[in-house]
């Protein structure tokens, strides 16, 4: 409770926000569930226009009126996501038996809800994750949603001369995605509305009784939340080439091939909050998936840069 509101947090994801988002939406309508019963025509708010605040909103919309606030309704975070099917860097509580289980929940959840949309205009689709080395962040991933990887000696690009693995997961394209969201939201008559929160205080002055945080890294000055990290990735986004149907990801590069580009990246700044591209950073991204896939090593310069994804 804050004040005489009832708040559900649905934020801090790591960078899995569209790769948790159904799991998580339906804990928020559970919650939600558990505190107002259905058909009670109560009205919520729900805060954040990113993918966490969409899928939330679509859940909560058939049983409860529900009203989207944010200050960007459009180009959010989720917006300039890659969209490869993955938990990223998400802290779940490991070593806790109760939210290991509940994270892996949530990851079924989410991935069975993507799966199901498969060819039904959400952009969502099977792609292979070809990766040189074994992945902690696939590891965290119940054998049932992902299984073991395939074997590959050698990994099947031209240049590459290295042995690897095939992790088979999703790709979920984020302009395909989040536009269906949107758009489906408009159908059910949820509106949305432009609005800028300060601080904890301004939730007083909304009309809804339940409210959904779903502001991702807002919450560390709306809601004080100092355990909130910001961490800045920069993306480089090339002409789209249909023909490429996988994903690639190692240590220091990662590669998705989407319907409207090929998206790559590589950079991860921990401490960094503003959002300017950097176009020396994202050249030097560009070229180290040039190398990579030329059969090059990493450039001695990127060894030990403190802005790399792989020396994290």
């Amino acid at each position: 409770m804050v004040g005489n509101k009832f708040v559900v947090h649905n934020y801090g994801h790591g960078g899995a926000g569209i790769s948790m988002s159904w799991g998580c939406a339906v804990a928020v309508a559970q919650i939600v569930g558990s505190y107002s019963s259905p058909g009670e025509g109560k009205a919520i708010a729900v805060l954040g226009g990113g993918v966490m605040g969409l899928t939330a909103a679509t859940m909560l919309a058939p049983d409860y009126r529900v009203t989207l606030y944010a200050d960007r309704l459009t180009c959010t975070t989720s917006d300039r996501a890659g969209g490869q099917w993955a938990p990223s860097v998400v802290e779940y509580g490991k070593g806790d038996a109760a939210a290991e289980a509940k994270f892996a929940d949530i990851l079924r959840t989410a991935f069975r809800m993507h799966e199901q949309r498969i060819g039904k205009g959400f952009g969502v689709s099977y792609r292979i994750n070809y990766t040189k080395a074994l992945s902690d962040t696939f590891a965290k991933v119940p054998l049932d949603v992902i299984p073991r990887p395939d074997r590959l000696t050698p990994l099947p690009f031209q240049h590459m001369a290295s042995d690897g693995w095939g992790y088979h997961t999703l790709l979920v394209e984020p302009p395909i995605f989040l536009r269906r969201l949107r758009e489906d939201l408009i159908r059910r008559n949820v509106q949305s509305i432009y609005k800028l929160f300060h601080d904890v205080a301004d939730l007083a002055n909304l009309s809804e009784p339940i409210i959904i945080n779903c502001t991702g890294l807002g919450s560390m000055t709306l809601f004080a939340d100092g355990d909130m990290v910001p961490k800045k990735g920069q993306l480089v986004l090339l002409p789209a080439q249909p023909a490429l149907q996988w994903l690639f990801s190692d240590g220091s590069t990662y590669v998705f091939p989407r319907e409207d580009r090929v998206v790559v990246g590589g950079s991860y700044e921990v401490g960094v909050n503003d959002e300017i591209a950097d176009p020396k950073r994202c050249e030097d991204i560009r070229r180290m998936a040039k190398d990579v896939f030329a059969g090059k090593p990493l450039a001695s310069e990127f060894l030990n840069a403190p802005w790399l994804m792989r020396n994290k």
